[in-house]
């Protein structure tokens, strides 16, 4: 069985206290059934930031999450703060692939791939 986790990390220095600190915050958007949910669901999130944040007029609102806007037509799973301007944090917008598996199974399967082709 396969899902989609949606997430998005804010990486920022907190500058509240009297010394900085470095902080990591991770946002879990959903857990979804298909990619196709996951990516109308991430986008949505996305467009919370262009609320706020200015998009670089250079990148293009097709190339967020979606099945064939990756490097070589492949699906975008990964997008980031360069396609804003003047975020004053990083992120981390992210679409991970979760798969529930039999572990013996997936533990026999791992052990045939990892052996040597013997020539007898």
């Amino acid at each position: 069985m396969e899902k989609h986790l949606v997430t998005v990390e804010f990486r920022y220095t907190d500058n509240s206290k009297e010394e900085s600190d470095y902080k990591s915050k991770t946002v879990t958007i959903g857990v979804f059934d298909t990619f196709d949910s996951a990516i109308i669901e991430g986008n949505k999130a996305l467009e919370v930031f262009e609320k706020h944040f200015k998009l670089n007029p250079n990148w293009n609102k097709k190339e967020r999450f979606s099945k064939n806007g990756g490097c070589f037509r492949t699906p975008n799973r990964l997008v980031t703060n360069l396609a804003y301007l003047q975020t004053p944090f990083e992120f981390y917008a992210n679409i991970t692939r979760l798969d529930y598996l039999d572990i013996e199974q997936t533990i026999l399967e791992v052990l045939k791939a990892t052996k040597k082709n013997t020539v007898q």
